[in-house]
């Protein structure tokens, strides 16, 4: 059939009632345009007249150069006069009477009889919802992969009849794999270490019968030999009919986690240990000073009444007065080691005061040219355990420079910093080699393992910066409220 250049009426001799026009008009999402030579209107038919986006009397008799914007005319009539060529051209473009809208053409040409290109057929389809889906799924699949990566959880999909595997692009990532490469269960399975297969296989023999979600801790063997724990959860999708035809799940990277919890429980040890020791020395202090010198007092008060009994007044009271020296050391004895506990300065005048005699005290004993001490905690209270942990890290790292630094300037520092308290602590004395004193303590060297479990255990960090001949830096951040 030649359409040629049609007219709302036929005019080439066919009908209004065409039966190609009925066909048309009844397309659910075509709008069909004819243009001839001159690239004239000539026909408008279909669903955009029938939805009332497109009106026959706004295009008939037009050229689209009359009808577009100047610079959308050139591009459409570019189009349409390779069509007249005989080039078939697919393209999307916005509308011109509403931009807001876009349109997919396909510029047909139409061969007359003789085979001469008569006109062009545009069939257009209005995609401006479709699109806006598009761009809504790009960036659904977007905000899923960026909220994967911040995460560190890949996603697949399996289905057992046909045995199809797919992975997240995040998944890939996680384990090192080529996203160019076809997975399958065989090569998926390749990453788990042998000693975790078993449990992953297991369950998903049971998930194929049982959709019931699963989750399973196992290794995973990257191609560099790296070997990340990933948490691998999943879940049967049936059909209709009850049978399992998919199952979904996530691997998330749990690497980081699993080893800050296993950090956690070997502080935590380490804190019982140490409060197990602590006791210990505190059951001996007191029995081989304490229980021991009030027996002993004990003793010349019996003595005392002996002397007094056979009339001796004068030798009783030489022995009351060196009782009374021997009480006084004592008392003295015991505030040491209650202060061993908690130091009684923190509770009597607290942190900064404690921390000024302390630095005081040390310059005074190491005979030290110059001390600075800067306090500055704002007017909100610490925790108690913040306190304690705080001003024991410094008890030993200023017992380290009285001891070992042959310094001559010692600078302190103690600061609340929003929400963190952070303690500096510098000397330019004569440096060391961490690794060689990072012993555990109670063995031996400068405690530097103490402190820092010290500081971990309330949930901060501590660092060293040292050499040999120059000097050093201790500092430490610690939550202003300990560890909730």
């Amino acid at each position: 059939m030649a359409l040629g250049p049609a007219r709302p009426d036929g005019g080439d001799g066919e009908s209004a009632d065409d039966p190609y026009r009925v066909m048309a008009e009844e397309l659910p999402d075509a709008t069909i345009l004819f243009l001839d030579r001159d690239l004239r209107f000539q026909l408008v038919t279909g669903a955009g007249l029938r939805d009332g986006l497109v009106r026959s009397d706004h295009y008939l008799g037009h050229t689209v150069l009359e009808l577009a914007p100047a610079e959308q005319a050139e591009t459409l009539a570019g189009h349409y006069r390779a069509a007249l060529a005989g080039e078939r051209r697919q393209f999307v473009t916005p509308g011109w009477r509403d931009p807001s809208r876009t349109w997919q053409v396909d510029a047909i040409p139409v061969h007359e009889r003789q085979g001469v290109v008569g006109g062009v057929m545009l069939f257009c389809r209005d995609v401006t919802e479709h699109d806006r889906a598009e761009a809504a799924l790009r960036d659904s699949r977007r905000q899923l992969a960026e909220a994967q990566r911040l995460a560190r959880i890949g996603s697949w999909d399996w289905e057992p009849a046909t045995n199809r595997v797919t992975w997240s692009q995040e998944l890939y990532r996680i384990l090192g794999a080529d996203p160019e490469e076809e997975v399958t269960v065989d090569s998926a399975l390749g990453f788990v270490h042998p000693d975790d297969r078993p449990a992953l296989q297991a369950a998903m023999a049971r998930i194929v019968v049982d959709p019931a979600p699963f989750a399973v801790e196992l290794r995973a063997v990257l191609p560099d030999g790296a070997v990340r724990t990933l948490l691998a959860r999943g879940e049967g999708i049936r059909d209709g009919t009850g049978q399992v035809v998919r199952v979904i799940g996530t691997n998330q990277d749990v690497t980081e986690a699993k080893q800050a919890e296993e950090e956690r429980r070997r502080l935590l040890a380490r804190l019982y240990e140490a409060l197990e020791g602590q006791q210990q020395r505190l059951a001996a202090d007191l029995h081989d000073e304490h229980v021991q010198a009030v027996a002993a007092v004990a003793l010349k008060v019996d003595r005392a009444r002996l002397m007094l009994g056979r009339g001796e007044p004068a030798a009783a009271y030489d022995l009351l007065g060196k009782l009374r020296d021997d009480l006084g050391d004592e008392l003295v004895g015991l505030r040491r080691t209650i202060a061993a506990l908690r130091p009684l300065v923190l509770d009597q005048r607290g942190l900064e005061a404690a921390v000024r005699e302390l630095v005081a005290a040390t310059c005074d004993r190491a005979l030290l040219k110059r001390c600075e001490v800067k306090v500055d905690l704002g007017y909100q209270p610490l925790d108690p355990a913040v306190e304690t942990a705080v001003f024991r890290v410094l008890q030993q790292a200023l017992a380290n420079v009285e001891q070992h630094a042959a310094a001559g300037r010692l600078r302190v520092a103690l600061e609340r910093q929003d929400t963190m308290v952070v303690l500096d602590v510098e000397d330019d004395g004569c440096g060391f080699d961490p690794v060689e004193v990072e012993v555990v303590p109670g063995q031996g060297g400068f405690g530097l393992v103490s402190m820092r479990e010290r500081v971990q255990a309330i949930g901060g960090r501590l660092t060293v910066t040292t050499r040999k001949g120059g000097g050093t830096r201790l500092r430490a951040w610690v939550p202003a409220e300990g560890v909730r």
